[in-house]
């Protein structure tokens, strides 16, 4: 029964939150990916990837509550998040322990302190997870994308290693039962209707941001991942 698969991932939770304080940070990140792998495979939802990352910022879109445990599942790092994530009962403090920059997004001056870190950040050597649009999208589609990553990765020198994945199951869209991004209503809803997805992988070519190129470089990139999105993410009986 789903309740049982339901209090199974309460009980995953629980665990990880406590493990907080007992290991490392690049230990921690490593159980992270194992649970987000074993998670995706419990619950029937394939991974399919292609290509390999390259090292840098890690760009990918932003449409489903699946997401940080697909890209989890791929490459464990940090991320930049929402502020709001850091006050959710035991996700604040795994995301923090995974390495989370915060960012009130109605707020310039947490914005720029964001990017000022960004600045700052090894991506070479520290992998951080970046959804350029700033929030979700609908399924099949894709935002315009924020300037942070881009600047960054012009002022660092840094490359930008774009990932793009698409679902075959609009049900895994944020807002596909009816409660537009409620986090708690969409691990409900997928567990109650036993949602179960493909996911395909794309490692895009990394791109490097010359000096002034930061916004071409980034209405290309999402032109390119538009496409894909297009082509691939779409309901599997289409």
């Amino acid at each position: 029964m789903w309740i049982f698969e339901l209090l199974y991932f309460l009980y995953i939770v629980i665990r990880l939150r406590l493990e907080v304080p007992l290991y490392s940070r690049e230990e921690y990140r490593r159980i992270i990916t194992y649970t987000a792998r074993k998670l995706m495979k419990r619950y029937n939802s394939k991974i399919y990837v292609y290509g390999k990352p390259e090292p840098g910022f890690l760009a990918a879109n932003h449409t489903s509550y699946l997401d940080p445990f697909v890209v989890l599942s791929l490459k464990a790092g940090g991320a930049v998040a929402k502020r709001e994530v850091k006050d959710y009962l035991f996700f604040g403090p795994i995301a923090e322990k995974v390495g989370m920059l915060w960012v009130k997004r109605e707020n310039k001056k947490s914005r720029s302190g964001v990017i000022q870190q960004l600045n700052r950040w090894d991506a070479v050597n520290d992998p951080l997870w970046i959804f350029p649009e700033g929030t979700t999208s609908s399924f099949g589609t894709l935002d315009l994308f924020k300037m942070g990553v881009f600047k960054a990765a012009e002022n660092t020198g840094h490359m930008i290693q774009p990932l793009v994945f698409c679902y075959d199951n609009p049900r895994v869209d944020w807002g596909s039962n009816g409660t537009e991004k409620d986090l708690f209503a969409s691990i409900l809803d997928f567990y109650r209707n036993n949602i179960t997805t493909n996911v395909y992988c794309f490692w895009m070519k990394p791109i490097k941001v010359g000096p002034g190129e930061a916004e071409k470089v980034a209405k290309d990139l999402n032109k390119k991942m538009l496409i894909y999105i297009r082509r691939f993410e779409r309901p599997r009986d289409e």
